[in-house]
């Protein structure tokens, strides 16, 4: 009987000092973001294409990488700087994503680029909008 007491007067007295928790729920419809235990099986980083030079076929340079467009989790365009001198007179083109190639040269990672200089900067030119956040054509 006192052990049962005791038992009853311990869990009182733990309801009673126990502060309240709240239990934190998603909302219906979003989805409980959980982070990767694993890699996912992935090509390249994004890391080792920005600011790095894309070349012809013929070991040309093309432009150099300035920025990439997502949606849906993919990328979709990059955008190229070409042309200029020292940054002065450089437009931006975008490039499909799927036509840039990682290449194997000498020991050494090249992109390369199915296309010629000349083609590029024919192609149509855009400029970053930063009060809307978005490249626009010229």
């Amino acid at each position: 009987m006192n052990r049962t007491l005791l038992v009853a007067l311990s869990f009182c007295m733990a309801i009673a000092v126990a502060h309240p928790v709240r239990a934190e729920t998603a909302a219906p419809d979003s989805k409980v973001v959980v982070p990767l235990e694993s890699l996912p099986r992935y090509g390249s980083l994004v890391s080792a294409w920005y600011k790095k030079p894309v070349y012809d076929l013929n070991d040309k340079k093309v432009g150099v990488i300035t920025d990439m467009l997502f949606s849906g989790g993919e990328i979709n365009a990059v955008m190229l700087d070409v042309g200029g001198f020292l940054g002065i007179g450089a437009k931006h083109v975008a490039i499909p994503a799927n036509d840039i190639t990682v290449t194997e040269k000498n020991n050494k990672t090249w992109l390369t680029i199915n296309t010629t200089k000349d083609i590029v900067k024919k192609a149509t030119g855009y400029k970053y909008d930063a009060a809307e956040h978005a490249w626009k054509a010229m």
